[in-house]
């Protein structure tokens, strides 16, 4: 069998690949342009690159709800998760995660555990939100101070219900952080109305900016005047220098050190390619693309496992007992298809769909992907499968 000229890539839930063409040229102008320091002093570039770090706060605001000045601009959904978590939870308080995290949130909240800074506890996520309100209730306790939700698996189509688990967190007076890495630019989140206090992100993934680029969107609500606001990282910004500690306003009070520019140039285009094309729209694609490659899958009988609860969306999880899920995956890079095989970073997620000993094998849908990539992507699969190579 031949291999196609042109790179099938579905990987999007690891980056979003080819980025927007508006992304490709405004990070490459920012670069020639007014790549300079923002906030550090007044001359041309440092303005203009100031004003194109407030128009990203801006976008996501606006994309999101909230206030600009509460965007805190970091460089990957990892590290948004340990700021939005490390800056809120004190000594003694316990804290909630659901069973479909990644390893994003499980090991800074483990790390804090085996400090004995905090406790916590696992609950089971469920799509259905009398069921996932009630998963959270029965693991609450007193001194409960954050609940964190995958909004969206990275391993399956699994849609956390945030706005109802954070009316539960709003009633009880608990802190609520999403984690929105497979949501942010897919699915519709409004801060205010989903009841979330912070929402983390990165900026390459699902909102199409490039690698280097994520953020922090806190509500008003996360900050309550018995829960001080840590700092997560010290250094200059520009703001108050003669003072040896870190402002206590957002966003300068988080942010320290140069920002990255054209990342955070790129996230703007990227935002603005999510809403010309459409969340929903996106997201339409994505469920379509799921769908015939399922129904394609299903052909195969009993040689492909699909794993999930059959629910559309960017996801597709597989593997096969002819062949071992990392060589499925080195496979079809020899024909040109990007795969990722493994565990995904995601160990209890896995845990919860029972996939074998070396993982599976995920089909990740992007807004540039077609049906013209799917149908080859089966017929390799298939030629590879029935061959039982393994290379």
């Amino acid at each position: 069998m031949k291999r196609s000229g042109n790179i099938v890539y579905l990987d999007n839930a690891a980056t979003t690949f080819p980025k927007p063409r508006e992304v490709v040229n405004e990070t490459a102008r920012c670069i020639r342009q007014f790549c300079g320091n923002p906030g550090r002093a007044s001359h041309a570039i440092s303005m203009k690159a100031a004003d194109a770090v407030f128009q990203c706060r801006s976008s996501l605001a606006s994309l999101f709800g909230g206030k600009e000045e509460n965007v805190i601009f970091t460089s990957s959904a990892t590290h948004s998760l340990n700021l939005g978590i490390k800056s809120l939870l004190h000594r003694g308080d316990h804290v909630l995660i659901s069973d479909i995290e990644h390893n994003s949130v499980i090991r800074p909240i483990s790390a804090l555990a085996k400090r004995g800074l905090i406790t916590f506890d696992v609950y089971e996520a469920s799509s259905d939100p009398v069921t996932a309100v009630g998963n959270v209730s029965a693991h609450l306790k007193p001194n409960t101070a954050m609940v964190i939700a995958c909004h969206h698996s990275n391993i399956c189509n699994l849609i956390q219900p945030i706005q109802e688990i954070g009316e539960l967190c709003r009633r009880k007076g608990i802190i609520f952080l999403v984690d929105a890495a497979q949501s942010a630019g897919i699915l519709d989140i409004d801060i205010d109305r989903d009841n979330v206090d912070v929402l983390c992100a990165p900026g390459h993934k699902g909102l199409y900016g490039i690698p280097g680029s994520g953020f922090v969107l806190f509500g008003d609500t996360a900050f309550r005047e018995e829960r001080p606001v840590s700092t997560f990282i010290e250094g200059g910004n520009g703001v108050r220098s003669l003072d040896d500690s870190m402002p206590d306003f957002l966003p300068e009070r988080l942010e320290a050190g140069t920002l990255a520019v054209p990342a955070i140039r790129a996230l703007s285009a990227g935002v603005s390619f999510v809403k010309k094309r459409g969340i929903k729209e996106i997201e339409r694609r994505e469920r379509e693309l799921f769908k015939l490659t399922e129904r394609g899958l299903a052909r195969f009988g009993d040689i492909v496992t699909v794993y999930g609860d059959g629910e559309a969306g960017g996801i597709l999880l597989f593997s096969s007992p002819a062949m071992p899920s990392e060589r499925i995956a080195a496979a079809l890079d020899r024909y040109g298809i990007c795969v990722r095989a493994g565990f995904h970073c995601a160990p209890t997620a896995h845990k919860r769909l029972g996939t074998p000993e070396e993982g599976a094998v995920r089909v990740s849908f992007g807004a540039f992907n077609t049906q013209k990539e799917v149908f080859y992507f089966l017929n390799v699969l298939d030629h590879l499968l029935k061959a039982g190579k393994h290379l």
